[in-house]
């Protein structure tokens, strides 16, 4: 078994591997499609991909047989990991368990001392083509209107706060909020290169949704927030359901990440009809 830069590989081979998968996986799977670097592929004894991952401070994985080949994977991805450092594992639950465990036996300042790594736990929700995706309960008030947010230099400006607030409150690992700059820079190219947008309300920025990646078959979705003196107005749902509306239409599945405990965001993408469709787990360290 052996890791080798996916750049050595035709693109077709690792985009047929990723495919069948692509639900679980779309940040990954974008960064193949635009040939970003910093991507590895595991073959096995049969010369046969049997993973797929991403490394560069962060680990985004799809490795679907791992427990089939544990041991061999164990010690390829150890030793890999000794000379590549990260410090936030991405993607199936149960995989990113063993990586958790394995990252922290390979590297000793990982985490830090006295500090344990933290784990959020979410539900993958996905909504295909073929599934009837359901209006919102209620129509736009007056003075409420959705805008296409694509202007970085425009545009950044407006949303930021909202920006801003999302990633503190669902994003940041505690006691670790980037700074402006960081935040800035991460909403650019949003408006640059996804689909983002804005509920207005009064000329006011309220909420905002957009989409996170985009892969060959899928489409993820995040930045998902409503100002908290403007919630239960069926704001998100107003946003989601556009942004899934237009995504839909090109044929594209659409996935998105729940907090398992966030019940009330749970409740609405299934009302959307949105389906559970496995696991997914964000570590720090």
């Amino acid at each position: 078994m052996q890791i080798i830069p996916a750049e050595q590989l035709p693109p077709a081979l690792i985009q047929n591997f990723l495919s069948p998968h692509e639900k679980m996986c779309v940040q990954l799977s974008s960064y193949v499609r635009k040939n970003r670097g910093d991507i590895y592929a595991i073959k096995d004894n049969d010369e046969e991909i049997c993973g797929v991952f991403y490394a560069k401070g962060t680990l985004l994985h799809c490795i679907p047989s791992f427990s089939a080949h544990a041991a061999e994977l164990t010690q390829v991805l150890g030793n890999f990991l000794l000379t590549h450092p990260v410090k936030c594992v991405n993607g199936e639950l149960t995989v990113s368990e063993s990586l958790k465990a394995l990252v922290q036996s390979t590297q000793a300042s990982v985490p830090p001392a006295g500090h344990q790594p933290q784990t959020n736990r979410y539900k993958l929700m996905c909504l295909s083509p073929a599934d009837q995706l359901t209006p919102p309960p209620e129509p736009l008030q007056p003075g409420d209107e959705i805008r296409r947010m694509a202007n970085p230099e425009h545009d950044a400006e407006i949303i930021f706060d909202l920006q801003k607030h999302y990633i503190m409150e669902e994003v940041a690992p505690a006691g670790k909020n980037p700074g402006d700059l960081e935040i800035n820079v991460i909403l650019k190219q949003i408006l640059k290169n996804q689909i983002c947008l804005t509920l207005f309300s009064d000329g006011e920025p309220v909420a905002k949704a957009n989409s996170n990646a985009i892969g060959w078959n899928c489409v993820q979705l995040g930045g998902i927030y409503t100002n908290p003196l403007y919630r239960r107005n069926g704001y998100a749902c107003q946003l989601v359901y556009n942004l899934c509306s237009r995504i839909l239409r090109t044929g594209r599945t659409v996935t998105l990440y729940v907090k398992e405990k966030n019940t009330p965001a749970l409740e609405l993408y299934k009302k959307l009809r949105f389906k559970e469709c496995g696991s997914y787990s964000i570590t720090y360290f």
